[in-house]
């Protein structure tokens, strides 16, 4: 049983959360499939960019059987925009899994493991939000949050991270896990808003005046980064394949070259080859 430390913080988060929890379509739904859907567009992309193409994802496939159907060219065309295409390719290659198996989308976190794209957080992710199973789900703002007020250091490590969201998971380990993971984004940053934070009196961090909240760190030149151009680049041209494939059922790529680079002629055919094999990693 968790310690009065963390069953104060429990208390705290839970109704902080009870007002002022973000509302995101994924948690209008316990549907495995789309909450599988939103995590894995929700890897390494921002909320406010997800929430139009999940939409869009789902309209244009309902279903996990709707989606194993489906040609890898049409779901990455609909992926397009979001970035790390290969998060598309395993969710794809887990719709597949799925129908394969026959049986819907698995509720252990071991079995979803053995799915394609799916690790550690996912699986606790998808078992917590979709099938109210009490496991944690440790993403970069939940370590924050978990770190800081219950630590009372900056960053714990992946392993003692997992360590302490296990100790102090609480019952309703999904509105929990959605409470941590709003506070880690709106004020348990890593810069942090400790000011504003609900959780600032019961934080371990911030008692102990690890954060200095109130002094603003003199401006300092930005540090001169090389700029990759999206003009001419292989993200450009992928983006340049998925549209000439869309709704194309076969093209060859003597066909294809021309629609993805000027002047493409027989000695691109290996970098357009190589091109292709980018989209299905």
């Amino acid at each position: 049983m968790p310690g009065a430390p963390a069953q104060r913080v429990h208390r705290i988060v839970l109704r902080w959360y009870a007002a002022h929890g973000r509302d995101l379509p994924w948690r209008r739904t316990r549907d495995p499939y789309a909450i599988l859907v939103s995590e894995l567009m929700l890897q390494q992309t921002q909320v406010s960019r997800v929430i139009p193409k999940y939409r869009e994802f789902l309209r244009r496939f309902p279903t996990v059987r709707a989606l194993a159907a489906a040609r890898l060219r049409d779901v990455l065309a609909v992926w397009s925009g979001l970035g790390y295409n290969r998060r598309a390719k395993h969710l794809w290659e887990a719709a597949k899994a799925i129908v394969a198996r026959g049986c819907g989308l698995p509720r252990a976190v071991d079995e979803l493991r053995a799915l394609p794209g799916i690790g550690r957080y996912t699986a606790g992710a998808v078992a917590s939000f979709a099938f109210g199973a009490r496991e944690a789900a440790v993403d970069t703002n939940v370590r924050r949050v978990l770190s800081r007020a219950l630590r009372g250091v900056d960053r714990l490590a992946d392993s003692q991270a997992w360590r302490c969201a296990t100790a102090v998971l609480p019952r309703d380990a999904a509105r929990w896990n959605h409470a941590l993971m709003d506070i880690g984004a709106l004020y348990c940053r890593a810069t942090p808003n400790c000011a504003s934070c609900p959780l600032r009196r019961a934080c371990k961090y911030s008692r102990a005046g690890a954060l200095r909240i109130t002094a603003r760190p003199r401006a300092r030149p930005a540090a001169r980064r090389a700029v990759q151009r999206y003009e001419g680049s292989r993200r450009q041209h992928r983006g340049r394949v998925i549209r000439a494939l869309t709704g194309v059922p076969h093209m060859s790529l003597t066909r294809l070259g021309p629609q993805v680079k000027e002047g493409f002629g027989k000695s691109d055919l290996p970098w357009l080859r190589a091109l292709l094999a980018d989209l299905e990693r």
